[in-house]
């Protein structure tokens, strides 16, 4: 992608770049596709209880919705897949659950790899992933995606909707048809390549949550949850174009909020308004001001950002939210992407503001090759 035209493109394309990066390579999703057929085929030729029903396996979470971070420092990334029974299968949440657990034994390499959790059962892979697989039962018949899922510590059924946030996620991000960079890149007559087509709000998550990282990674005894990041974010976006607008609207509608709320904030889940995502914030009120202060710092910085403050004191903020390493690498890849132009006489300089822009653009003057010498 080239730089083009206006300085708020320029830093929707170094906010992008950042976003690509930070997001799982091909390598780690092809590993972790292949774990998921693998499990997924066990599963399914289960002759004792699984066959004989009907159900779908699927991912959610990060995965479905396209907002995958790599895992930073020693953690761990999280594969979810959910196990959805058709209505009306005639099981308790203990039976489906021990089926399921049952049957991943009965494999040698999962039986080593097996961890019960609450409500899902975990698999440790080698490396930086795991994978958590929800077992549950469709509610009703006529929402297909809503599910009872098993809660061993309470011993009964809770209700559960992955599918249908995944849908809802997706269709917030689908508020903007066309991004800022997607306009620009129309408007010069380039090609648009496969990450720019990523939506703003997807964006914005991915980069809210590597900030998160950085910021709770001296301690993150109250660090914040992605899916609270991911639901907020998800709730406040009003279809911004740009990622950096999407960002500030998304920090400042927090600050806002917490400012007017009596009590505590509270993020309930936009597809089951009974489930409150933060209600471990009443129990341990030190999640809900690590949140506070969090969030606080990063509207500070971004305000910041804002300002004319010349390039070397924009680029000590976005390394101090993202990282030094991140930031680094997006802006050598940009700085790769310049050169590339300007090599082959399609990089000039837009009159009037001195901003990089296409030769294709209106009142842009081309930038002569750097040859050696001068020469």
């Amino acid at each position: 992608m080239i730089l083009l035209g206006k300085k708020a493109t320029q830093i929707d394309d170094l906010l992008d770049r950042m976003a690509e990066e930070v997001q799982l390579d091909k390598t780690r999703r092809d590993r972790m596709k292949s774990s998921y057929e693998a499990v997924k085929e066990w599963i399914e030729a289960d002759e004792k209880f699984f066959k004989p029903y009907k159900y779908d396996v699927y991912p959610h979470g990060s995965v479905r919705i396209m907002t995958t971070v790599k895992p930073f420092g020693r953690e761990e990334f999280d594969l979810d897949i959910a196990i959805h029974l058709k209505y009306g299968t005639p099981h308790s949440p203990e039976r489906i659950y021990n089926e399921l657990r049952r049957r991943l034994n009965e494999h040698g390499l999962y039986r080593d790899m097996l961890e019960a959790k609450n409500r899902c059962i975990r698999l440790k892979y080698a490396g930086d992933y795991h994978m958590d697989i929800l077992p549950g039962v469709q509610e009703v018949e006529y929402d297909r995606n809503r599910i009872m899922v098993p809660d061993r510590e309470l011993g009964s059924w809770v209700s559960s909707n992955p599918r249908g946030y995944a849908d809802w996620f997706i269709a917030q991000s689908n508020l903007v048809k066309e991004s800022l960079l997607e306009k620009a890149l129309r408007a010069e007559n380039l090609p648009v390549d496969d990450f720019s087509k990523k939506k703003p709000l997807q964006r914005g998550v991915q980069l809210i949550k590597r900030y998160r990282d950085i910021y709770f990674q001296k301690d993150d005894s109250y660090k914040t949850s992605s899916v609270i990041l991911t639901t907020i974010a998800g709730q406040f976006y009003q279809g911004e174009d740009s990622i950096f607008n999407t960002v500030d609207n998304i920090v400042s509608t927090i600050q806002n909020s917490i400012g007017q709320s009596y009590g505590r904030l509270k993020i309930l889940n936009p597809v089951n308004a009974d489930e409150d995502f933060t209600d471990k914030w009443d129990k341990e009120p030190e999640y809900y001001e690590a949140f506070k202060r969090f969030s606080f710092h990063l509207h500070s910085e971004w305000q910041k950002l804002k300002k004319d403050n010349g390039i070397i004191e924009e680029s000590r903020i976005m390394k101090g939210l993202f990282g030094d390493d991140l930031f680094v690498k997006a802006q050598g890849s940009q700085a790769m992407e310049i050169e590339r132009s300007r090599k082959s006489n399609a990089l000039g300089v837009a009159t009037g503001t001195g901003v990089l822009a296409s030769t294709s653009s209106l009142g842009s003057i081309p930038i002569k090759n750097n040859t050696f010498f001068g020469e």
